[in-house]
């Protein structure tokens, strides 16, 4: 708001770069925070968080623009459904590199993965408020608004759903039943990309409420869950 005020009342342009990369990340950034607070601290350091967010962010964007624009070619539109197969594949990438490397607890795999939804979800509300911009000519009520508006919609949406397919990715790893763990994540991966092709098929207002209220209370949940397993395991 502090940016925004300084804009309005000089009208110099070079704070809308602050305005796009503050507006887009504090929200982002704040929830991932607050993810990997709740209950047993992750162990991840947060160099590796912050940098599985950075490139998670820039490969999935980087990964999904052109798999979109070559479905878009091939079908002459883009199904939603394809969408959301495209980007929530494409936002696993980096934690999948990860998880390969150095295995983990569950828990610190859904913080992985809300970190690289919302370093995703970050880069993708600049785009939209860039376009906005130019699509405006400069007006800075509309970009405002989309800043404003995915900043609230985030937590429920992109940092939700690849915290939840990369914790039950993370599950794969760790099980000693790997067909069943197997099938969770086959289940929970069709569960966020039917969410994501609901999100994107809306046209927005009750239909983002609810979406986004049932998949940041499906992450809530998994997290006090995987929280709690935590804690049995290290009381024994």
């Amino acid at each position: 708001m502090a940016v925004l005020a300084a804009l309005v009342a000089t009208q110099d342009p070079v704070y809308v770069p602050s305005l796009l990369l503050i507006g887009a990340a504090l929200v982002p950034v704040t929830f991932t925070t607050f993810v990997g607070d709740i209950g047993l601290r992750t162990t991840l350091p947060f160099s590796r968080v912050a940098a599985a967010a950075v490139l998670g962010g820039v490969v999935g964007t980087v990964l999904a623009g052109p798999l979109e624009f070559e479905t878009a070619r091939a079908f002459g539109s883009l199904p939603t459904a394809f969408i959301g197969v495209i980007e929530e594949s494409a936002k696993l990438a980096v934690p999948a590199l990860i998880i390969a490397r150095r295995p983990g607890r569950t828990i610190d795999g859904l913080v992985l993965g809300v970190a690289v939804g919302s370093g995703f979800a970050a880069l993708e509300t600049m785009g939209y408020a860039f376009v906005t911009l130019l699509g405006t000519h400069g007006d800075l009520l509309s970009v405002t608004h989309i800043l404003l508006t995915r900043a609230l919609a985030e937590p429920g949406g992109h940092a939700a759903w690849t915290g939840l397919a990369t914790a039950a990715l993370v599950a794969v790893r760790n099980s000693r039943h790997r067909g069943v763990a197997l099938l969770r994540f086959g289940l929970v991966f069709a569960a966020v990309v039917t969410m994501h092709a609901l999100w994107d098929a809306s046209a927005g207002g009750n239909a983002y409420l609810v979406i986004g209220g049932v998949s940041l209370a499906a992450l809530l949940l998994v997290t006090w869950v995987l929280n709690r397993s935590e804690r049995a395991r290290a009381g024994r």
